[in-house]
């Protein structure tokens, strides 16, 4: 039978942190998922173990080779391909998930018929205190132009009423431009109050420097959204307010 979510977790040189997060995964009190890996070209130890681990548990699969063109959307994607559950997922190779986070967030979308949701969670950045990020209970596509205020390891989406929606292929922002395109098929997304997730936030990751962010955001709004320039410049502002908020 198929699972109940399809977690998908793209993967680039991760081996240092990808065991972890994997687990988080395996301690979920929500046992019934698979767990799809799609290595992205990896120069490291990744695949390995990723294939070890995947020889214990059958509910991991782990999607190797190295495409002709890379990158985590293109990454997603293909294992988005090969999905099975009806709940599509998302965590990366080097973030963590609470162990109740499949069990409260899922039971709450069965419960309440939601197409999309999301919930809180935990930022974590070397030598300073943790950032609790608490997004507010309900967003439409309206609200979420004036910042992204979804985190990805914490969004689940139901493809048996959105259909599979792809991560639009661009350098940054792509899961903002997801979003963007779910609430474009669906009223508003519905989130949880409670801290769910752990993102760990490293210098070289794409989401460590703001201003990578900022330019990212702008031509995401201008090239996928369709805003014009005073749409997108006014989003960018609220972006920016809400990134020196974290």
């Amino acid at each position: 039978m198929s699972p109940v979510v399809s977690v998908i977790m793209p993967c680039w040189n991760a081996g240092a942190t990808l065991a972890e997060a994997i687990a988080s995964v395996q301690a979920q009190g929500f046992s019934d998922w698979e767990l799809i890996l799609a290595d992205d070209c990896s120069l490291d130890d990744s695949v390995a173990i990723a294939g070890k681990i995947a020889a214990e548990d059958p509910r991991v699969r782990v999607l190797s080779g190295c495409p002709s063109e890379k990158g985590a959307a293109r990454a997603r994607n293909r294992a988005l391909e090969t999905a099975k559950g009806r709940y599509i997922a998302f965590l990366d190779a080097d973030d963590l998930w609470a162990p109740e986070k499949l069990q409260r967030q899922i039971e709450a979308m069965q419960r309440h018929g939601w197409a999309f949701s999301y919930t809180g969670y935990i930022v974590r950045r070397s030598g300073r205190a943790d950032k609790t990020l608490c997004p507010p209970p309900k967003l439409t596509r309206a609200d979420l132009l004036k910042g992204n205020r979804i985190g990805c390891l914490t969004a689940i989406y139901d493809q048996t009423i959105l259909g599979k929606v792809a991560m639009p292929i661009i350098a940054r922002r792509h899961d903002y431009a997801l979003w963007l395109d779910i609430l474009a098929r669906t009223e508003c997304a519905y989130g949880l109050p409670e801290s769910l997730a752990i993102h760990i936030r490293r210098q070289n990751s794409l989401s460590s420097s703001a201003l990578r962010a900022i330019i990212g955001t702008w031509t995401m709004l201008r090239q996928h959204a369709g805003l014009n320039r005073r749409q997108a410049m006014r989003t960018v502002f609220y972006h920016l307010a809400y990134r020196l908020r974290q």
